[in-house]
C-alpha cells in the first residue's frame, strides 16, 4: 500500500530501460494520460504525493498561475511532475516542463530528452528543452549553474513566476553532510530552503524537500509510472555520489542508524537560527549602508562600532551575495579580514577583483568593472 513516509529506507528493484521494476518479466510502463490525470494512489494508511504537493502549494503567499517544472527524467522529477498534474495536485496552474540536456552522456542524454518530451506529450503539458555546453568545465558546480540558468531562461520565456525542482529529503541530507565536510557555517548547515529567490525576479520551489527518495519511488510504482536512470549517479568520482553510496551507508551501519534524521534535525535547527541572524543582519545593513551600486558598497563605520565581529562578517557576506560577486575564492580568512577592517587596518585585496579600503569613517568595498 502506498504511503508518504519521510523516514523510510530505499526500496530495491531491478533496472529496466526506462526505470526500476520489481520483477524480471515486465518493466514498469508509462501510464495512460487519463490515468495520470486521476492518480490519487491513495489508501486509508496515508496521503498521496499529489496531496502533499497541493498542500505545500497552498502555503505559498499567492498560488502562481504558471510554473516551470525542471524534469530530468529521473524518479524525483517525474514524481513531482505527475503529482502536480494529478486531479488532486495543482490543476489550476499552467505547468510547463523544462528539460536541460547537458550532453554529458552522448546518446543517453538525447534519449533522456526524448523520453521527457514523450512524457510531457502524454500528460498534455507544454514542453521545452535547452541544451547546454559545459566545455572543459565539467564539474558539479558548473553543471548546477548552467542548469539553473537554463531553467530560469525557459521560465521567463514562458511567462512563469518560478521554477519547481524535485530535491528530496535525501538530497537535503547529502547537502548538509557535504557542507559539513567542507567546513561550513550556519547557512551551510541549514542546507536547502524549500523556496528561495532564483534570478530575473523568479522564485525556486522545492515541494518535495520533506519527502524521502524511497517514498517518491513507491509513488511512481503505485501508478505504474517508469522513469529514467542516469548511470553517472553511481560513479563515485563525484563527491556527492561518494557521500550517497559510500559515506552515508557507513555512518548508518557503524555509527548511527538514524543519521539521516539527525542531519535533517541539524538542518531545521540551523535554519531557525539563521532566520534570527538574517533579520538582525537586515536591520544592521539598513543602518550602515551609505551607498550600494553593482560595483560598489560604502559602509558607515561609526554605525558598526561595537557590533560583534561575527555579526559584521554575516552582514558583509550577505551584501557580497546580494551584489552577485563571485564567492568561490572567498575563504573564512578572507571574510574575517574584510570584517576586521571595521576596527583596524586600511586595506584588503580580495578574490574576484574586489578591494576593500578604509577611509576615515567609511569602508569602501569595490569590484573592478
Amino acid at each position: 500500500m502506498f504511503k508518504i513516509d519521510c523516514c523510510s529506507h530505499p526500496t530495491t528493484g531491478r533496472r529496466s530501460v526506462n526505470g526500476w521494476h520489481g520483477s524480471r518479466e515486465t518493466p514498469v510502463k508509462p501510464a495512460k494520460a487519463e490515468k495520470r490525470l486521476n492518480m490519487t494512489g491513495n489508501n486509508s494508511s496515508g496521503s498521496p504525493l499529489s496531496v502533499h504537493v497541493s498542500c505545500w502549494w497552498a502555503g505559498l503567499d499567492s498560488a502562481p498561475t504558471s510554473v516551470l517544472v525542471g524534469v530530468s527524467g529521473g524518479a524525483d522529477s517525474v514524481a513531482l511532475l505527475t503529482a502536480m498534474v494529478a486531479a488532486d495536485g495543482i490543476p489550476e496552474s499552467r505547468i510547463v516542463v523544462g528539460h536541460v540536456n547537458h550532453g554529458l552522456r552522448d546518446v543517453e542524454s538525447d534519449e533522456d530528452a526524448q523520453w521527457v518530451a514523450s512524457l510531457a506529450r502524454s500528460l498534455r503539458v507544454q514542453h521545452e528543452e535547452i541544451r547546454v555546453d559545459l566545455g572543459d568545465q565539467v564539474s558539479e558546480e558548473a553543471a548546477r549553474r548552467e542548469r539553473y540558468g537554463a531553467l530560469a531562461e525557459m521560465a521567463v520565456r514562458n511567462g512563469c513566476r518560478g521554477v519547481a525542482v524535485a530535491h528530496t529529503r535525501d538530497d537535503q541530507v547529502e547537502t548538509v553532510l557535504h557542507h559539513l565536510l567542507r567546513g561550513t557555517g550556519l547557512k551551510g548547515l541549514a542546507g536547502m530552503s524549500d523556496r528561495q529567490p532564483l534570478q530575473d525576479g523568479l522564485e525556486l520551489w522545492r515541494p518535495l524537500l520533506d519527502i524521502s527518495r524511497a517514498a517518491v519511488e513507491r509513488w511512481l510504482q503505485s501508478l505504474g509510472q517508469s522513469w529514467r536512470e542516469d548511470a553517472t549517479n553511481r560513479q563515485t568520482r563525484w563527491t556527492r555520489n561518494r557521500i550517497r553510496h559510500e559515506l552515508l551507508p557507513v555512518l548508518e551501519r557503524d555509527y548511527n542508524p538514524q543519521v539521516k534524521e539527525a542531519l535533517v534535525r541539524v538542518s531545521r535547527l540551523s535554519s531557525e537560527a539563521l532566520g534570527i541572524v538574517d533579520e538582525a543582519v537586515r536591520q544592521l545593513a539598513q543602518t550602515c549602508v551609505l551607498q550600494k551600486s553593482p560595483s560598489l558598497v560604502r559602509l558607515d563605520l561609526e554605525r558598526l562600532a561595537g557590533v560583534p565581529e561575527p555579526m559584521v562578517r554575516a552582514m558583509v557576506m550577505e551584501l557580497w551575495c546580494s551584489q552577485e560577486w563571485p564567492r568561490q575564492g572567498m575563504s573564512f580568512a578572507h571574510w574575517r579580514a574584510l570584517s576586521n577592517l571595521v576596527r583596524e587596518g586600511t586595506a584588503v585585496d580580495l578574490p574576484g577583483g574586489v578591494r576593500a579600503r578604509r577611509n576615515g569613517s567609511v569602508l569602501r568595498i569595490e569590484r573592478d568593472p
